[in-house]
């Protein structure tokens, strides 16, 4: 189980790189021109191509050992409203640290001019320097509503529901426990950044992310009030791709 979950804690991030690759590949193949790597406008598209495959690989994980998803997920149908009310108190809660966290690394890297350097940062500057398709656009949008359905669940039951307990019980250490799937979790969310300095932003707030969502874990021993604010999260962010379209900012 150890080797397992040192698997489903850093397997994503290969994965992703991969994805990518075969995804502008797939773009030069049909004259599609896009910044690489950045492809934060189908990152949502090749996120779900690894979220349907982790979801392959950790179902077998859990039958090999004799265990299941409901179990990993711990969903209690009498517990609903409270895990729901939970999900919206963490997402409170770990906002603080992720934001004042992303402000601290554009503050080492910008220092006064930080707000300045937001859009160049978050956005890039070549964001819009290339013809977009719109039925690729409409595709992504589209896999972006569904997004959130598959990214939240599967990332918890990865990095908190099954390594987290895991390397726990191995190394009997909360801390190693907590630190390497948040290393996992933050690696991956740098496939969404569009610059180098927003992939070291993402990567910093994001592992700040995952170390106090695993600390809640290691206190609540409820995953699915992590679900519940993952899916706040994502799907928060998923409506935008259809709202810009259609308002025509694309």
């Amino acid at each position: 189980m150890l080797k397992h979950a040192w698997i489903i804690s850093l397997i994503r991030f290969p994965m992703l790189i991969i994805a990518m690759i075969v995804m502008f590949l797939l773009l030069q193949l049909f004259g599609l021109e896009f910044q690489f790597p950045f492809l934060s406008e189908l990152s949502t598209v090749y996120f779900t191509v690894v979220n349907i495959s982790c979801f392959v690989l950790l179902h077998r994980l859990l039958k090999v050992e004799g265990r299941s998803f409901k179990e990993l997920v711990g969903y209690q149908r009498d517990r609903l409203g409270s895990d729901i009310l939970y999900g919206f108190l963490w997402l409170f809660l770990l906002f603080i640290p992720f934001v004042l966290t992303v402000m601290g690394i554009m503050f080492v890297m910008h220092g006064a001019e930080m707000f300045q350097q937001f859009e160049a940062v978050f956005a890039g500057e070549e964001a819009f320097l290339y013809e977009r398709p719109k039925w690729l656009l409409w595709f992504a949008a589209f896999v972006s509503l569904l997004f959130p359905f598959f990214n939240a669940p599967i990332e918890e039951m990865m990095y908190r529901g099954y390594a987290q307990p895991t390397f726990n019980k191995h190394y009997k250490k909360v801390w190693v426990a907590i630190l390497i799937p948040s290393i996992g979790f933050a690696l991956q969310h740098t496939m969404l950044a569009v610059t180098l300095q927003g992939a070291i932003v993402y990567a910093a707030a994001f592992f700040v992310w995952g170390a106090f969502s695993g600390l809640i874990f290691h206190k609540q021993k409820r995953l699915f009030p992590l679900i519940v604010c993952h899916f706040i999260v994502n799907i928060s962010f998923s409506v935008f791709p259809i709202i810009f379209l259609i308002l025509g900012v694309y």
